[in-house]
């Protein structure tokens, strides 16, 4: 009779095998699950920050081209667009960078008597979308002189800094100081984790005052109400109102417009920027 024989050391290298199999399968698991989540975090919120700080520092360049009457003058920001990845475990998170040349954002009227003597629009605006898949979704907006950060996942939006607004308290009323930027040229969007240039030029700037000479008895700060963040804006420039010492009884905020009274002074400084981008 025949019999069977069974060998131990191939059933002890199937085992271990298994075992092998299964600790890199565990260990791969644990990493997706714990280290990979964390680590893609930090790079989405680093790049929030350096996308931040590109559009900053645009604004810096821009404010100082306008205040030293630079006109024709150009320069560049560089924007990363993607949150770098993990090789095989996980993609570079993308973005997408938008210049729109979209109209009246944000308006200023004086008016006397019930009728306006001036009326001026600021247009256009800059807006990086951050599609993070750990860290929570952001777009990052210039608009008029000002950067709005706006949490998408929870639908909250802060002033980061804002708007070129200033106000002086005289013996005799106030002066307010209102700046309009003005987006002009070929609108247009592009999605991608490449460093992408944006291109500025100063193309003009308008200077107008008015006194109460002019005969103004108030003047009013209006946002779009169609705008995603009418009422972030003017709220914030309500708070600025108040910050800078205007008297209450003096200044009025009805949903998306301030109302200002007993003002002695207006002036108005418009820019007209040239703002394109192009793939570095």
């Amino acid at each position: 009779m025949n019999k069977l024989f069974y060998k131990d050391s191939g059933v002890a290298s199937v085992i271990g095998t298994l075992f092998a199999l299964l600790l890199i399968v565990t260990l791969i698991s644990a990493f997706m699950t714990q280290y990979v989540p964390v680590y893609m975090k930090t790079n989405e919120a680093q790049h929030d920050s350096q996308i931040i700080y590109s559009l900053s520092q645009m604004k810096t360049f821009i404010d100082l081209l306008v205040a030293t009457d630079q006109v024709n003058y150009s320069l560049s920001v560089n924007v990363p667009m993607g949150a770098p990845g993990i090789p095989i475990f996980a993609p570079s998170t993308p973005s997408q960078l938008e210049i729109s040349i979209s109209s009246n954002i944000t308006n200023i009227t004086i008016f006397n008597k019930g009728k306006y003597i001036f009326e001026d629009n600021s247009t256009g605006y800059v807006e990086i979308y951050a599609y993070n898949n750990y860290y929570p979704q952001e777009k990052i907006i210039y608009v008029n002189g000002g950067i709005i950060r706006y949490n998408v996942n929870y639908n909250t939006s802060t002033i980061f800094v804002g708007p070129g607004f200033s106000i002086q308290n005289t013996s005799k009323g106030y002066i307010l100081n209102y700046y309009i930027y003005n987006i002009i040229g070929i609108p247009g969007s592009n999605t991608g984790t490449n460093t992408e240039d944006l291109l500025i030029s100063l193309m003009g700037i308008t200077k107008t005052t008015f006194t109460n000479a002019t005969g103004f008895k108030y003047v009013n700060i209006t946002i779009n109400k169609t705008y995603q963040f009418s009422s972030t804006l003017a709220s914030w420039y309500y708070s600025q109102s108040i910050l800078y010492g205007y008297n209450g009884q003096y200044l009025t905020l009805n949903k998306n417009e301030i109302s200002f009274s007993n003002v002695m002074q207006v002036n108005v400084i418009t820019s007209y920027l040239m703002i394109t981008m192009e793939s570095s």
